[in-house]
C-alpha cells in the first residue's frame, strides 16, 4: 500500500532537519529556553544594600555591674574609636552566596541539594560557610569581613547597650533567638530571611546582629585582648588559631547574642549556626581578589537573566 505524499514530506522534512543540525554549534540557544535551576534561582532579586556608621568613640565590652551575663573575654569595657566604615544591612542569604558559587567554581555549602535549596530559603541566610569561604566571598563582592570592633559598633551603637535594640531581654518579635518553648535542632535549621524582625534592628538600622546565625569577622581571637589597650581601629591579635564570630543563634540563649559576646572558632569550621555579612571601609580599596583552593576568584560581575 502506498503512503500519502502528506506522510512522505514530512518524513523528508524531518530527516533534513537531522542531518543540518550542528550540535557543536557556540550559537546562543533562543531567548525563551528556561535557566536551570541554579542560574534561575541566582537571579532572584534579594534584599541588600549597605549602612554607614560614623567615625567616632563607643562602648565596646562589657560591665559586669550593668550586665550579669558577661564573660571574662568580654572584659574590660572601654572606649574604642574607628574609622568611618559601611556594613552590609543584612546577613549575605543562600541567593547571594549561590551567586559567588556560579562565578568562581568553588564547592556548594553542607545542607544544599542539586537544586541548590528550596526556593522558601532563598533569602535565609547562608551556613556552614568557613572563615576562609567568608573571607573569599566578601574580597570577591569588593568588600571586606568587619573587624570585631566594627561589627560591635554596628551592633549597639556608642551607648553600650547590650542588645541592637536596647537593654531590655530579646523578645519573639525582635530577633530569631532561642527562647523557652524553642524548637531546636531540626535537620534544617529554623532560621529567618535575611530581612525579618525590623524591630530589633540596631542604632544604625542593620538588621539580625542578634539571633539567626553567628557571623564570622576577620579578627583572630585572644581572650585577653582587650586587656591590651589598643583604643584606636584595632585589627585584632596579629596570629592565632581561631578566628572571632559574633551574635548568637537561632539556637542559642540569649545570653550569647548579646552584641558584646564573643567567641571563637577555628578558620576551617563549619556549623549550621554561623554565617556572615562584609564591610568596607569608607575609602575603599578597589583590588579584590582571594585565592581558595590555589585559584583566583574573579570580581563580581553583574548578573544577566
Amino acid at each position: 500500500m502506498k503512503k500519502p505524499v502528506s506522510f512522505l514530506i514530512l518524513n523528508f522534512a524531518f530527516a533534513a532537519s537531522l542531518a543540518l543540525a550542528n550540535h557543536e554549534s557556540s550559537k546562543q540557544p533562543p531567548l525563551w529556553t528556561p535557566l536551570d535551576g541554579p542560574e534561575r534561582m541566582a537571579a532572584m532579586e534579594t534584599p541588600g544594600g549597605m549602612v554607614a556608621v560614623p567615625a567616632g568613640w563607643f562602648l565596646m565590652g562589657s560591665d559586669p555591674k550593668a550586665d550579669r551575663a558577661a564573660g571574662p573575654q568580654e572584659l574590660p569595657q572601654h572606649k574604642v574609636y574607628v574609622d568611618a566604615f559601611e556594613i552590609d544591612k543584612y546577613e549575605v542569604s543562600n541567593v547571594d552566596y549561590l551567586r559567588f558559587v556560579l562565578a568562581a567554581g568553588v564547592d556548594w555549602p553542607k545542607f544544599w541539594r542539586e537544586s541548590p535549596f528550596p526556593e522558601k530559603a532563598a533569602l535565609h541566610p547562608v551556613i556552614n560557610v568557613t572563615w576562609r569561604e567568608a573571607d573569599a566571598y566578601c574580597r570577591w563582592a569588593g568588600k571586606r569581613l568587619p573587624t570585631e570592633a566594627e561589627w560591635e559598633k554596628a551592633a549597639r551603637g556608642e551607648d553600650g547597650r547590650v542588645f541592637p535594640w536596647g537593654n531590655e531581654p530579646a523578645g519573639w518579635i525582635k530577633s530569631n533567638i532561642a527562647h523557652s518553648g524553642s524548637k531546636r535542632g531540626f535537620r534544617y535549621p529554623p532560621l529567618a530571611n535575611i530581612d525579618r524582625y525590623d524591630k530589633g534592628v540596631s542604632p544604625y538600622g542593620v538588621h539580625q546582629m542578634a539571633g539567626n546565625v553567628s557571623e564570622w569577622v576577620s579578627d583572630w581571637f585572644d581572650p585577653e585582648y582587650y586587656r591590651r589597650g589598643h583604643d584606636r581601629n584595632p585589627p585584632g591579635p596579629e596570629t592565632g588559631e581561631l578566628k572571632v564570630f559574633r551574635g548568637g543563634s537561632w539556637n542559642e540563649d540569649p545570653e550569647v547574642a548579646r552584641s558584646a559576646g564573643r567567641n571563637g572558632g577555628e578558620p576551617d569550621r563549619r556549623s549550621y549556626l554561623t554565617g556572615f555579612r562584609c564591610a568596607r571601609s569608607e575609602k575603599n580599596v578597589t583590588g579584590h581578589l582571594s585565592i581558595v583552593k590555589g585559584e583566583e576568584i574573579p570580581p563580581r560581575q553583574p548578573l544577566t537573566q
